[in-house]
């Protein structure tokens, strides 16, 4: 038969938030649905026939990125719909560090190693997810920076500073005399100033005193005006002035294994 009076119902096109539906012929007379305009295909089940599934969202993607304070996010999203469909935290670059801070002049270039992890722990990777610049002069007794400059998912800058000291000295000798005594240490010209003398009746050189001296080539020292017959630990280090931002200031080494001396009445 023809559907003289029948209906043509228009397909409906999926989309990716709702299902389709194919077109299909409703007679009027009797109100049943047919797939044909000649009714020879009755669709006894409306609700199942002719489905059309939804069809996937049109994936589009923004990233915020993250700093050494702030996480960042990856959002995947629709771009018909707008529905948000998957949120990923980008961690913070929160531990941004050197693996030393402080080196004793040897001569030679030298650059420490940076280390970067996430809030979560991760190392991030050099030249991926940033890139370091060193100081030029980074040789001679002296501070430096560093500088780290993130990429890729992760924005924003970071300085560090390292810092190169004189090499230290140790005490050749110590001589007591009348409520006085001598101290001698090694030479340490290269890179350095001068020497600092340090001594103490207390092994943890407590209310200490320090003597500078203002030479590098002097390698004695005598401290008088003394307690007689005490015992003072003693100790040397060495330093070099250097500037930084125009200003001048000392950079020491560690001090020298102390040594005890009793000075005579």
């Amino acid at each position: 038969m023809i559907l003289t009076t029948g209906m043509n119902v228009a397909a409906k096109a999926a989309t990716c938030t709702e299902g389709g539906k194919e077109a299909y012929y409703k007679c009027e007379g009797c109100g049943k649905f047919y797939e044909d305009v000649l009714g020879t295909k009755e669709i006894t089940d409306l609700a199942s026939w002719g489905n059309i599934a939804k069809i996937a969202h049109t994936t589009k993607q923004t990233v915020t990125k993250a700093t050494p304070t702030a996480n960042g996010k990856i959002v995947n999203y629709c771009s018909v719909c707008k529905k948000t469909l998957s949120t990923t935290v980008i961690p913070k670059a929160s531990s941004i560090k050197l693996k030393a801070t402080s080196l004793t002049y040897n001569g030679k270039v030298r650059t420490p190693k940076v280390i970067v992890k996430d809030r979560t722990g991760k190392t991030l990777v050099k030249n991926t997810d940033y890139t370091v610049s060193y100081a030029k002069g980074r040789k001679y007794v002296g501070k430096y920076a560093v500088k780290i400059t993130f990429k890729g998912k992760y924005s924003g800058t970071k300085m560090l500073y390292f810092t190169i000291k004189p090499k230290a000295t140790s005490i050749s000798s110590l001589t007591a005399g009348s409520k006085k005594f001598t101290v001698k240490w090694k030479k340490q010209a290269t890179q350095t100033t001068g020497y600092q003398v340090q001594y103490s009746a207390s092994s943890k050189f407590s209310k200490a005193k320090t003597v500078t001296v203002g030479k590098n080539t002097t390698v004695s020292k005598k401290i008088s005006k003394l307690s007689g017959k005490k015992k003072y630990y003693v100790r040397v280090r060495t330093y070099k002035t250097v500037k930084i931002n125009g200003k001048s200031i000392r950079i020491y080494s560690g001090w020298s294994k102390a040594k005890t001396v009793t000075t005579k009445k």
